[in-house]
């Protein structure tokens, strides 16, 4: 544990979605289930990046309670769109949030809405359902397990999240390239190369993903810079942004 507990401890999946964000911070590294995992540090304020899933996220945002004992557990990081208003770029920052593998709820310190965490990359028929059966604004893949190690140390959970997809993209041909430790970008790359016809859909992904980081990089010091101030703004709403 750190000689000072720190103000917030973000938890991210994978280290692009964050790169914008982290730029400038001071980095180390750690080792969790015998992978290498960057930490980042700025002010009050720590950042691991877990890979992908409920379970990588479970685990590192342990190790960031035992090691610096921030005040706020933040889960961030990219969320696919279930609703027609929320556009790639657009901040979802919820009041809740489902883990619907489970059917656990847990409550966020601030925002509005409900998030939904899946155990898989979310096509449109999944967005659709997680909508029409939990209310749900976004869909994630890691949030629950940070927002359970927050419980299970007593801390406030929230969640910032960025749009990378909307509601009507269909990002279901990535799911069996996601791993826990992270994106198989070989493998995808020689999926691809032989289907021309996911080419529109991989160039707007990309286009899309730089919306967002660069999204949740400015909602993200937002937060950092004046907590209250960023809660009072997204509290009770449904974001577009």
């Amino acid at each position: 544990m750190s000689a000072e507990p720190v103000e917030f401890g973000f938890v991210a999946a994978l280290e692009r979605e964050v790169r914008d964000l982290v730029r400038g911070w001071r980095a180390t590294k750690i080792e969790l289930a015998g992978e290498p995992r960057r930490i980042y540090l700025d002010r009050q304020t720590v950042l691991i990046c877990a890979g992908t899933g409920v379970e990588q996220a479970y685990a590192a945002a342990n190790a960031l309670l035992e090691r610096y004992s921030p005040r706020v557990m933040i889960s961030i990081g990219f969320a696919g769109s279930c609703v027609r208003h929320l556009h790639p770029g657009s901040i979802v920052v919820p009041a809740s949030l489902l883990e619907a593998a489970t059917g656990k709820t847990f409550s966020c310190a601030f925002g509005g809405g409900q998030l939904v965490t899946l155990d898989r990359v979310a096509g449109k028929s999944l967005k659709e359902d997680a909508r029409t059966r939990f209310g749900a604004l976004a869909v994630d893949m890691e949030a629950a397990g940070v927002a359970r190690a927050a419980a299970e140390h007593h801390r406030d959970f929230a969640a910032i999240k960025a749009i990378s997809d909307g509601a009507e993209e269909d990002l279901g041909f990535l799911a069996d390239f996601v791993k826990p430790e992270g994106f198989e970008t070989g493998r995808f790359v020689v999926h691809i190369g032989l289907r021309p016809g996911l080419w529109p859909s991989v160039a707007a992904l990309n286009r899309n993903s730089k919306l967002a980081a660069t999204a949740l990089a400015g909602a993200v010091g937002e937060c950092m810079s004046d907590g209250r101030k960023f809660s009072a703004r997204y509290t009770g709403i449904a974001q577009v942004q």
